[in-house]
């Protein structure tokens, strides 16, 4: 997969099953989610010339543990310590209070799951930009929740999403719009998360996060090269195992992509980095702080930087301790119509990780969360579901492209709605009248499926409005 050639619009593929009239039963995907290897210490990814994963747990513990109490002495020397053991106490308090609550420069939408405490599984999407503004690194992180750990979902910068101001683009040319929100809307609207606020970095601020927390030791499994306007390559950082990065080897091998390979090399080795500079982070919240400041201008956050550090401490302990969950968001194939596979979410595989990872973090409808309307086209005739999408849009719900039905020729659309309760009806006649088609169309599925609030199959009844 290419993280530039990808094109946008609407895409047809295959998707989920068409719902049915008795209820509709979603079968569990054919593509399950690609997961990441256990990370250790040692090595993510295993090189093949890796020794056996015996008392790997173990191992990993024991060399993070190590990393950390050799980050302190270099954090020493680069923070400035303040505040007092009360304040310090009363300042994580407050942080965690108020996590989720909406910077000035923080957009409503996605909004947070909030309580009187702030959300139960709070979530942060992590970005790190190349040069030309695309966000080569993506991973979705929580911490807390009924499942009691951190997880780590990397995000193929590839994968094509539809954005809020219309059409589809791959999730990492979204950092590149100007809505510092763009991507965590985007994501939440895909697989229906609550994405309570975005750190967005380039590479210099990811390399002197690194730098921060003394560098790390990480195995390199191939030779990360630089190439000059002449051609000419230079080895910046070479394969090796236990091989020591400072920053700017660290940020070059995070992000680089060698000619022919999947992204799923580039994140998995974006998944090591993150994880041991986040096991060298210190546990003192104002310490954090003070890193994340550190940064300048390079690195963004849309929640203050105490929210943001008091997260990170969360996230440090649960990896220090191997209470993490390392996942790739699952992705497959669609029909882009030309040479270069494209690919999108998998809805069904994502909302089974959604119920896994993120129970507490999943989107429900309500007075600020908008009903998420996954539109599959069951007649086949190219563009139906973007002619679809404004009229979804505009009539006040989530729109989500479902691609192409898996049997085509439906003469009439089928609304499905989770349930026969007065709110869900609603739901199902609103959208049959934004799409102008007949109330009747409305069934309910009593299946439980989870893959979004309302499926839409749109049959030959369906006339677009003429532009």
């Amino acid at each position: 997969m290419s993280d530039t050639d990808l094109p946008g619009g609407d895409v047809p593929g295959p998707d989920l099953p068409p719902p049915t009239t008795p209820p509709v039963d979603i079968p569990p995907p054919t593509t399950p989610p690609v997961d990441l290897p256990p990370p250790t210490a040692e090595t993510l990814p295993p090189r093949p010339s890796s020794a056996p994963d015996g008392g790997r747990a173990a191992r990993r513990h024991a060399a993070e543990v190590a990393a950390q109490e050799e980050a302190a002495t270099s954090q020493h020397r680069l923070l400035i310590v303040s505040g007092v053991v009360a304040g310090l106490v009363a300042a994580v308090f407050l942080v965690w209070a108020v996590f989720g609550k909406p910077h000035d420069n923080y957009d409503s939408s996605p909004t947070p799951s909030a309580s009187a405490t702030g959300p139960v599984q709070p979530t942060l999407l992590w970005l790190v930009q190349d040069k030309e503004g695309i966000a080569v690194n993506d991973a979705l992180l929580s911490v807390g929740g009924s499942v009691k750990r951190a997880n780590v979902i990397t995000i193929p910068s590839n994968v094509v999403v539809d954005v809020a101001t219309g059409g589809t683009l791959p999730f990492g040319q979204i950092a590149r719009l100007p809505d510092p929100n763009g991507p965590a809307s985007a994501l939440s609207d895909a697989i229906g998360v609550n994405v309570d606020g975005t750190f967005a970095m380039n590479a210099l601020a990811f390399s002197g996060l690194v730098d921060a927390v003394g560098g790390i030791t990480a195995d390199v499994d191939v030779d990360v090269l630089a190439v000059a306007a002449d051609g000419t390559q230079t080895v910046v950082v070479s394969a090796g195992r236990a091989v020591v990065l400072q920053g700017p080897q660290a940020a070059a091998y995070a992000t680089y992509l060698a000619p022919g390979e999947p992204e799923e090399a580039r994140m998995a080795r974006f998944t090591q980095v993150l994880r041991l500079t986040v096991a060298k982070l210190p546990s003192d919240v104002t310490k954090v702080g003070s890193i994340i400041s550190g940064l300048g201008a390079s690195a963004r956050s849309t929640v203050p930087t105490s929210v943001l550090a008091a997260f990170l401490v969360k996230l440090q302990s649960d990896v220090l301790v191997d209470n993490a969950a390392y996942k790739n968001l699952p992705v497959k194939p669609i029909d882009s119509g030309g040479t270069v596979t494209a690919y999108g979410v998998d809805q069904a595989a994502a909302a089974v990780m959604v119920q896994e990872l993120l129970p507490d973090a999943a989107r429900k409808p309500g007075p600020n969360t908008k009903v998420r309307v996954l539109v599959q086209n069951g007649v086949g005739t190219p563009g139906l579901n973007a002619a679809a999408r404004q009229l979804i849009v505009d009539a006040g719900f989530t729109f989500v492209n479902g691609a192409n039905a898996p049997t085509l020729g439906h003469e009439t659309t089928q609304i499905v709605v989770p349930d026969a309760t007065d709110q869900s009806r609603t739901w199902g006649n609103d959208i049959a009248i934004a799409l102008g088609v007949s109330p009747s169309d409305v069934v309910v599925d009593a299946s439980g499926q989870s893959v979004a609030d309302v499926i839409v199959v749109l049959g030959a009844d369906f006339k677009p409005v003429a532009p």
